[in-house]
């Protein structure tokens, strides 16, 4: 697998940080959702925001889009591909280099799921004086405008005017159009987790993807995609609040579920979901049918892998059930987003997995069958608890080691 190399910028004084703790911001009065829905006649859902606007000491931001696509290349070759990409900055007052310039985080990261159960994972991340962030990442706009400071990678767009990925690395090449009118749905949170996310379930995906340096045409191609930020006024990252998270996003013909689930750091966490939240929607018009909260919503999750690289584990399926609805899915192709840093417990693993098909939804007494993303992260305060020993399974696919902080590089501190 080829990790593609961190971004440097291009002055030394940035290349040393530190911490400079300023205090715990008070949260502010008005809700985030309150927040984000600001203007008249505008949605600024669509647009980025800064650790200030919510009164936090750290926020994470981050615009996501999954596709699942049928190609086909000029000498009729044809290719089945799932694939994510997230672009996403963070911000934080601690985040300061050694001559007083308060810095911003840029990270892009994507996932590939070919057809032979493969899979591959990448990333590019880099640090930006705060004072530039507006070249790179639209703040409060009624659309999203992000471009990572290479030059190569893109995302922008707004749900009337459609999305625009322009994506460009050594191991692939992406421009598509996402083009969606599905209703906006919306998961928020403030325990154990404070988090809100803008959902635009279900569109389609035109345009060409270049792998191995051959281009396929996109011929046919569904997507999803969601706005999330991530914020903790505790901690100093927010993986630190929670055991993890497990979240889905399951595909039929008719129907379409999204699933957030947060667990709390009780006992060994791996159970303790705290917040449960289960969308079922009409595929592509995203109108919802019904939703599920808390007790509403039973989370079985079996074949558990003990991955001891990580001190830590994950099922392979799990179902989703209510008193009239039931998602089974399964991990056929799991990629591994390792996320580490030198703050003692301060990072994650997630386990990204995608399956082709044989996903199931049944409604009522209606069964259909289709696809899936979901993803089970766990973070390092998570893995405090140690898990309860099962089978060991041979590992997975390591996404590399990633810095989302700038206080990763606090060791180089003399």
């Amino acid at each position: 697998m080829k990790t593609e190399q961190h971004v440097k910028i291009g002055f030394g004084v940035l290349c040393l940080f530190f911490i400079c703790l300023i205090g715990t911001a008070s949260a502010i009065t008005a809700s985030d959702e309150t927040v984000l829905m600001q203007g008249i006649g505008e949605d600024y859902t669509e647009g980025g925001y800064l650790d200030t606007d919510f009164g936090t000491n750290m926020m994470a931001e981050w615009w996501y889009l999954n596709g699942h696509t049928k190609l086909v290349a000029d000498d009729g070759g044809e290719k089945d591909l799932g694939f994510f990409v997230a672009m996403a900055h963070q911000e934080s007052p601690i985040m300061v280099s050694s001559d007083g310039t308060q810095l911003s985080y840029m990270l892009t990261f994507y996932g590939l799921y070919y057809d032979n159960g493969t899979a591959l994972f990448n990333k590019a991340d880099t640090y930006i004086p705060q004072v530039l962030l507006e070249d790179y990442v639209g703040i409060h706009t009624p659309y999203v405008d992000y471009m990572f400071p290479d030059g190569m990678k893109s995302y922008n767009g707004s749900q009337s005017e459609g999305y625009e990925l322009n994506y460009k690395c050594e191991d692939m090449e992406m421009n598509l159009l996402f083009l969606t009118d599905a209703d906006k749905t919306v998961d928020q949170a403030d325990d154990p987790l404070r988090f809100i996310t803008y959902e635009n379930a279900c569109g389609n995906l035109s345009g060409s993807i270049v792998i191995d340096g051959e281009k396929y045409t996109v011929q046919q191609g569904e997507g999803y995609m969601d706005h999330m930020l991530s914020m903790t006024s505790t901690e100093i990252t927010w993986p630190m609040e929670m055991h993890g998270w497990s979240w889905s996003e399951a595909s039929t013909d008719n129907y379409q579920t999204v699933f957030y689930g947060v667990r709390d750091i009780v006992d060994d966490g791996y159970d303790e979901y705290s917040y449960k939240h289960l969308i079922l929607m009409e595929k592509c018009s995203g109108k919802v049918i019904s939703e599920y909260f808390g007790d509403e919503v039973e989370v079985v999750e079996n074949n558990w892998v003990n991955e001891k690289q990580y001190n830590r584990r994950h099922p392979l399926s799990t179902t989703l059930s209510t008193s009239d609805l039931k998602i089974d899915i399964n991990a056929d192709n799991i990629a591994v987003f390792n996320y580490t840093t030198p703050i003692e417990n301060g990072g994650f693993v997630d386990f990204m997995a995608h399956q082709k098909e044989g996903t199931t939804i049944r409604y009522n007494d209606r069964i259909e069958e289709g696809n899936a993303f979901w993803e089970y992260l766990v973070s390092d305060m998570g893995a405090l608890a140690q898990p309860e020993a099962v089978p060991t399974a041979t590992p997975l696919l390591t996404a590399g080691v990633l810095g989302m902080f700038t206080i990763l590089l606090l060791k180089r501190k003399q």
